[in-house]
């Protein structure tokens, strides 16, 4: 449970760092909202007191009430180290605790840089690949569409701990959902990806273009961020291909001018690997 629970919070902060209201994630999880408000309320807070720039006038006179406040800090507490410095075995100024919280909001909102290399490791397609990605549809709104076209620009792996970063444009890059329904899937890429654990794929979205059954015109669906996240710990092994369904779905929110809205997401709890021997193709989803 504690597992689902931050996986949603993780889901939820991306949309927000990529635009998305708190509000409207909220109407996805009614079940956790009074559990999850207050914590993206207090990430969303953090991330608008991180992205203030004050101006090189108030910047200098804060640097210079600083040095005074860690000078006098240092003359009548040198020999003291606080809590955190005595679990360490070092001592900590409040400078190097205030570089420690910027590196925790740096991971939730995109500021720090060296999460993801400056260089990404970018792998060729490979029929004999070890790494399979697949697109499939969890069946929500997607019997009010005629088609629903998904343009994917590139895709990006996170490796896990390593902070190893892999990138790559799919070979297919235009998707219909309504043609991977349910069980129902279409191999987008396979290549060679290096082994190792690996902890979230990112998909990069550059148009959805949905055309309604009923009406037969071109609906707007909703796209929170230009980025899909499904966080899902996975492992490249030797000798095994690894096939990986990632779950993408119209859900109706009802919100729309005509009284239907729609917005596209990732369904992480549809999406997962499956790993055979040899060099299976790995058609087909898997649950």
């Amino acid at each position: 449970m504690t597992d689902d629970f931050n996986k949603i919070l993780d889901g939820c902060l991306d949309r927000i760092n990529g635009g998305e209201s708190i509000e409207s994630c909220l109407l996805d999880y009614p079940d956790l909202a009074g559990q999850l408000k207050p914590l993206l309320q207090a990430a969303l807070q953090s991330r608008k007191a991180y992205a203030f720039l004050p101006g090189e006038e108030a910047k200098t006179a804060a640097e210079r009430r600083f040095r005074v406040a860690l000078e006098k800090h240092r003359q009548t507490n040198r020999e003291k180290q606080s809590w955190l410095g005595r679990i360490i075995g070092k001592p900590l100024t409040w400078a190097a605790l205030a570089t420690v919280a910027a590196a925790i909001f740096g991971i939730y909102f995109g500021i720090s840089q060296t999460i993801y290399p400056l260089s990404p490791i970018v792998p060729d397609p490979d029929p004999e690949g070890n790494f399979v990605l697949l697109i499939s549809d969890d069946v929500n709104a997607i019997s009010d569409f005629e088609s629903v076209t998904v343009s994917i620009a590139k895709v990006g792996i996170l490796s896990n701990g390593s902070g190893k970063w892999i990138e790559f444009e799919p070979e297919i890059k235009e998707v219909d959902l309504t043609t991977v329904q349910g069980d129902e899937s279409l191999q987008i890429w396979r290549g060679d990806i290096p082994e190792g654990e690996y902890n979230k794929i990112f998909i990069y979205i550059s148009d959805v273009r949905g055309i309604l059954i009923e009406t037969g015109q071109l609906e707007d669906i909703k796209l929170p961020s230009n980025r899909l996240q499904i966080s899902s710990n996975f492992q490249v092994a030797p000798d095994e291909v690894t096939s990986f369904t990632y779950d993408i779905t119209v859900i109706s929110t009802g919100n729309g001018q005509s009284g239907t809205g729609y917005i596209l997401k990732p369904q992480a709890d549809e999406s997962g690997v499956d790993t055979r021997p040899g060099n299976n193709q790995g058609k087909g989803k898997q649950d």
